[in-house]
C-alpha cells in the first residue's frame, strides 16, 4: 500500500517544555532491531530540541526524524511531508484511544516494513500511522519531525545517552560492560510482567514528609514532571500553582495545574525548584494509578548522562552540565506554533545606471546625504517564510490582559519579524526573566494590531 500525505505543515515544535503524553499499546510481537554480524556497537547523533531526542530514522528507504521516546510502546508515524512517497507495507485499519478526552484515533497498522536507525536495522518492523492532523508534531516543534519509536529499538540494546554531547551510543547486550562510576546512581527499572514503558522509583516530599513515588521514564515529554494527586500519599497540588494548558494527547488538548516543587531526589540527587503539572482528573481515566503516580520528563533527564539498558532492567544517572540550569516556565500566557507559510515581501535595492525612480535619505556621521538607486520588478523579491499563530492564551495571564487571543497570526515580536525567529526561539522569549518586556505585532482577521505586556511570575 503506498501512502501519499499532501495535507502537511514543514515545522513543529510546542511551546518550550511542555510536549505530549502518550500512552502504550499492547501489539503484536515483532523480529526487532540488530546490528549488523560483527558490529558490537554505534553511535548515533541527535538533535536536543525542546528538551526532546530527535533522531534520523530510515523506513523503507526514506530519511525521517523521529522523537526517541521511552513513553511509547510501538513505533507511531504521524507526519511524512507532502513532497515523499512513502511505502507502508500490509496495511490496515484500525482504532487508537490515548490521553485527552476525544474520541479515538484513526490509524493504519503496517507490517514487514524495513527501519534503519543508524547501523541497527529491523527488518520485519511494525508502525502505526496516525491521519488525524491534531496530533501532527511539526506545527509544534518549528520544524519536521515524522514520528516517534521507543520500546522497539530499547528492547535490543544497552543505550548510553550523553544529552551534553548529543550523542547516543548503542551496544549489543553480550558485549557492553559497566564501568565503575562513584558519581553515577543505579536503579532498576520496571519493565517486567510485560510492560513496555519503564518506570522508576524517586523521592518526593510531601506535606507528610519524603515519600517513594513511581515514575513513567518519559523521554518523550519536554515537561519535568507529571504528578497525580494522591491525598492518601499527600501528592496534592500546592496552593502556589496555575490553570494551564499542558499538552496534547492523542484523543485531545490535555489541561491542569502548574506550579513548583522542593525536594525531588533521584536517589541521592536532590533536583530543586523542579516545575510540576498535575493534570485534571478528566484526562487520566484510562490511567492505572495504583503503581504509578505521574511522569519524568526531558526537562529533567536532560540534566543527566544516562545509561538505559531494557534487556538487563536498570539504568545509570550521572549529573552533566545541565543538573543545575533553572527550571523555567511560560510567564507570558501564550502558547505559539507553526501554522503553515506565508508570502513574504521584500526589497531588494541595488544601484541603477539609468534614471533613478526611487530616492532615499540617510543620515550619516550627524549631516544628511542622499542615496539614489533605481527599482524596478527585479527589485521585489517574493519568499515562503513561516507563520506562526497563537493557539492558547491563559486566562488572566499578561498576555490575556493585553488583549491578545487564540488564532492571532504573529506578525512581529520585539520589533523583529516572526519569521525570521525559529519557534523555538520565539517561545524562548516567554521564559525569560520576570519583568521583560513584549511587544508583539499580530494579524487579526487582516487588521495588523499591536500589544505590549511584562512577564510575570505566577508561582
Amino acid at each position: 500500500m503506498k501512502i501519499l500525505y499532501w495535507d502537511f505543515y514543514h515545522f513543529l515544535k510546542e511551546n518550550a517544555l511542555i510536549l505530549f503524553l502518550l500512552t502504550s499499546f499492547t501489539f503484536s510481537a515483532q523480529e526487532g532491531f540488530k546490528l549488523p554480524e560483527g558490529v558490537r556497537s554505534d553511535k548515533i547523533k541527535f538533535e536536543l530540541a525542546n528538551n526532546l531526542i530527535i533522531i534520523p530514522v530510515e523506513l523503507n528507504g526514506v530519511q525521517l526524524s523521529f522523537i526517541l521516546d521511552t513513553g511509547v510502546g510501538s513505533t507511531i508515524l504521524f507526519s511524512i511531508d507532502k513532497r515523499e512517497s512513502l511505502e507502508l507495507k500490509n496495511a490496515s485499519k484500525i482504532l487508537l484511544r490515548g490521553l485527552g478526552n476525544d474520541e479515538p484515533a484513526e490509524a493504519i497498522k503496517s507490517t514487514n516494513n524495513l527501519l534503519k536507525i543508524g547501523n541497527a536495522y529491523s527488518a520485519d518492523h511494525t508502525v502505526y500511522m496516525i491521519f488525524d492532523e491534531s496530533m501532527n508534531f511539526s506545527p509544534l516543534m518549528g520544524f519536521p519531525v515524522h514520528g516517534i519509536i521507543g520500546y522497539d529499538l530499547f528492547k535490543e540494546f544497552i543505550l548510553n545517552i550523553n544529552y551534553s554531547k548529543e550523542v547516543i551510543k548503542i551496544f549489543n547486550p553480550e558485549s557492553y560492560k559497566y564501568k565503575k562510576c562513584r558519581k553515577c546512581y543505579q536503579t532498576d527499572l520496571g519493565i517486567s510482567n510485560g510492560r513496555k514503558r519503564p518506570l522508576i522509583k524517586a523521592k518526593y516530599k510531601t506535606s507528610k514528609g519524603l515519600i517513594d513515588v513511581n515514575l513513567l521514564l518519559d523521554s518523550g515529554s519536554s515537561s519535568a514532571l507529571w504528578l497525580f494527586e494522591n491525598p492518601e500519599m499527600g501528592l496534592t497540588v500546592p496552593s502556589s500553582s496555575f490553570d494551564d494548558f499542558l499538552g496534547k494527547g492523542f484523543n485531545g488538548d490535555i489541561y491542569g495545574k502548574k506550579t513548583k516543587v522542593d525536594g525531588f531526589y533521584i536517589g541521592d540527587f536532590e533536583i530543586k525548584e523542579v516545575t510540576a503539572s498535575f493534570p485534571d482528573s478528566l484526562y487520566i481515566q484510562g490511567i492505572s494509578l495504583k503503581n504509578r503516580q505521574g511522569s519524568i520528563g526531558g526537562s529533567v533527564l536532560r540534566r543527566f548522562n544516562l545509561i538505559v539498558d531494557y534487556p538487563n532492567k536498570k539504568i545509570s544517572f550521572k549529573k552533566n552540565g545541565f543538573f543545575n540550569k533553572p527550571f523555567y516556565y511560560n510567564m507570558s500566557g501564550l502558547t505559539v506554533q507553526h501554522s503553515g507559510v506565508r508570502v513574504i515581501k521584500n526589497y531588494n535595492i541595488r544601484k541603477g545606471s539609468s534614471k533613478p525612480s526611487l530616492g532615499f535619505i540617510s543620515k550619516d556621521n550627524g549631516k544628511i546625504s542622499v542615496n539614489v538607486y533605481k527599482a524596478d520588478a527585479s527589485t521585489f523579491v517574493y519568499s515562503l517564510e513561516s507563520e506562526y499563530k497563537i493557539t492558547e492564551v491563559r486566562p488572566d495571564s499578561p498576555a490575556a490582559l493585553a488583549g491578545l487571543l487564540k488564532d492571532d497570526k504573529v506578525l512581529e515580536v520585539n520589533g523583529r519579524k516572526s519569521h525570521l525567529y525559529k519557534l523555538s526561539d520565539l517561545n524562548d522569549l516567554f521564559y525569560s526573566e520576570e519583568g521583560k518586556k513584549i511587544t508583539i505585532k499580530v494579524d487579526r482577521m487582516g487588521v495588523e494590531m499591536k500589544f505590549t505586556f511584562f512577564l510575570k511570575k505566577v508561582i
